[in-house]
């Protein structure tokens, strides 16, 4: 059998061939590896995780108050405030992140970025885009396109 398993199609234990979205899914989990691989060095080169540059990058690309609420953070994100905040945590104990009382109303919090975050979180974007740079180089302008435009799908699928 050639081609794709189609729906109806043997079990693909039973021919060979495993389903699209298995061969799919297995590629991404080879992708993530690999880049985890790769770009877990350039994290810890800069004193965090890697689970914290997200965190670092969202407050950098927020300008209008310079300041986030955690729900909003969590929200941009798409995580929950209980995976925030152990991230919270590390950033603030490096001295990364302020978590900044509101006047008004002492239960809720802002959090906002340091010189030394906003500084790192510069610092590792020029680390990891010139690390995807390199990575990338062999490939050509269409394919690079075709590729960001097919990831920009399967990310809103995955969003649905």
């Amino acid at each position: 059998m050639h081609g794709l398993a189609q729906d109806g199609d043997e079990p693909y234990a039973l021919t060979g061939e495993r389903p699209i979205a298995g061969r799919l899914f297995s590629s991404l989990q080879l992708i993530n590896s690999a880049v985890d691989a790769r770009t877990n060095p350039i994290y810890h080169r800069h004193g965090i995780h890697r689970a914290d540059y997200p965190v670092l990058d969202a407050l950098a690309r927020h300008r209008p108050t310079q300041v986030l609420a955690p729900t909003e953070l969590a929200r941009r994100l798409a995580i929950t405030t209980g995976a925030l905040t152990p991230r919270l945590d590390r950033l603030e104990a490096a001295g990364l992140i302020q978590r900044l009382s509101v006047p008004r109303d002492r239960r809720r919090l802002h959090i906002r970025l340091t010189p030394a975050g906003r500084r790192c979180v510069q610092a590792v974007g020029l680390d990891l885009s010139s690390h995807l740079q390199e990575t990338v180089q062999s490939m050509g302008k269409n394919q690079l396109v075709e590729l960001a435009s097919l990831l920009k799908a399967l990310e809103r699928c995955l969003r649905t």
